[in-house]
């Protein structure tokens, strides 16, 4: 069954809001992920801005692909039914090694991989988080680097000395 523009407009996609640092332009991005990172888009200069300009965009690319005949995903299920099984192929060196590592720890097979899967998965999640604050660090250290302060040293607070707050001992201080 052919399905018309307004039926795939009307359908429940998620949305994804990303700031847009300044120094690329400011204002937000607002996209669909799964048309890909960049697939369809909309920016502007507030986030009803760029959920317009995405709408309008989505409108677009979906016309343009039903009228050459492609097929436009319905949105993916956020919940889907994963039965927490799966069939792995793995080298039989590998096979053996994780078998007598398992023994050797008193655990089955099949709890030792899966809790190695789960260490890695943290892992790979932690380092995901602070390759994020790296970014956001940069981004802040680039901007205070161009802010200047003026300081009055006569109305200096008298209750914290000079010295209170100073960078090496800031975990102290916060």
């Amino acid at each position: 069954m052919k399905r018309s523009l307004e039926y795939y407009l009307s359908l429940p996609y998620k949305i994804e809001i990303l700031p847009i640092p300044e120094n690329e332009g400011g204002g937000y991005l607002a996209r669909l992920p799964q048309f890909g990172k960049l697939g369809i888009v909309g920016d502007g200069e507030t986030i009803e801005e760029a959920l317009k300009d995405l709408e309008k965009n989505k409108k677009v690319r979906f016309q343009e692909y039903l009228d050459k005949g492609f097929k436009i995903p319905e949105p993916e299920s956020e919940v889907d039914d994963f039965s927490g099984k799966f069939i792995l192929r793995i080298p039989r060196f590998l096979h053996r090694e994780l078998a007598l590592s398992a023994k050797r720890n008193g655990v089955s097979l099949n709890q030792y991989v899966c809790t190695l899967l789960a260490m890695n998965y943290q892992t790979d999640k932690l380092h995901e988080s602070l390759s994020d604050i790296s970014s956001e660090l940069k981004l802040l250290n680039e901007h205070v680097g161009t802010l200047k302060y003026r300081i009055d040293k006569r109305r200096r607070p008298a209750r914290f000395p000079v010295n209170t707050f100073r960078s090496d001992k800031y975990p102290e201080a916060a």
